[in-house]
């Protein structure tokens, strides 16, 4: 009897394993939480060869997603074939699936002020270009929780042996009345607050290492692969403003404006409307 058991035990195994593989597969590029108690302690360190995002939500935990460009390497890759992931249909994940890397809410890098006061977060990525998804914590399973700024965005270079710094951007307390207006069709679920700047310093305990503050540039629509609600950033002064559904890259506009003295190439779009996933 032990025997037959332990055959159909074995059988199961080799049954089970080809899904097991589908859905043990990584969905996020490779990145990893840092916390102020594991960098004090010297279980976690700055890695020169390692790029860093600081977020930091003043009031309470939060949450969000990023998506690192693809590179010319990772696009051959994955059109080679690459099987690393497949939803259940065995259809191989978008790559954008592949690229992902996360913040929050249970992981931290340190707090201060009890449950609803200020969180902050550090995480470690691949160097790279990187897109806010938005507050949503991806799931491939079930509808995604969260938001996904799938209509427009922003998005910011962060560098090899740095700190890029978002301080408090992502919580959006720079967005006044008007412009979170052209982010709901629920006007009475915005919050009766007064705009404020944007802290983008780093704690006192990230100073000693290189940083900076992220340089954010436009980013255009993307597909909703993960079925969480379709929403936007608000406009960003100086950096996105939109045209009905059109994002506009005010910082290429200006760019274009300097240039406008050039001959025209009338075979190319101006370069301030962004296309689908710029």
């Amino acid at each position: 009897m032990t025997r037959i058991m332990t055959l159909i035990a074995v059988a199961l195994a080799l049954v089970a394993a080809p899904l097991a593989a589908q859905t043990r597969a990584p969905i996020r590029a490779e990145y990893r939480d840092i916390e102020l108690k594991h960098l004090l302690s010297g279980k976690a360190r700055i890695d020169p060869a390692k790029a860093y995002i600081f977020i930091r939500s003043p009031e309470g935990r939060a949450a969000g997603t990023f998506v690192k460009t693809p590179t010319p390497a990772e696009i051959a890759s994955y059109e080679a074939g690459d099987t690393s992931g497949r939803w259940f249909s065995n259809v191989p994940w978008p790559i954008d699936v592949r690229l992902l890397a996360s913040f929050g809410p249970k992981s931290f890098f340190d707090r201060s002020g009890g449950a609803n006061g200020s969180f902050t977060y550090l995480i470690e990525v691949e160097p790279g270009e990187y897109t806010y998804l938005g507050p949503m914590i991806v799931s491939l399973n079930i509808p995604t929780p969260g938001e996904c700024f799938c209509m427009g965005s922003v998005k910011f270079e962060a560098k090899a042996g740095q700190i890029t710094s978002l301080g408090d951007f992502l919580s959006l307390g720079w967005a006044d009345h008007e412009a979170l207006m052209q982010t709901t069709i629920d006007p009475a679920s915005l919050p009766d607050r007064p705009a404020v700047p944007t802290d983008w310093s780093v704690p006192e305990s990230l100073a000693q290492y290189p940083h900076a503050k992220a340089e954010l540039h436009a980013a255009g629509r993307r597909d909703n692969f993960f079925n969480a609600l379709v929403g936007r950033i608000p406009p960003v002064p100086g950096v996105l403003a939109y045209d009905r559904d059109v994002v506009i890259d005010l910082i290429g506009l200006t760019e274009a404006e300097t240039r406008s003295r050039a001959p025209l190439d009338r075979g190319s779009a101006p370069s301030h409307i962004l296309s689908d996933q710029q």
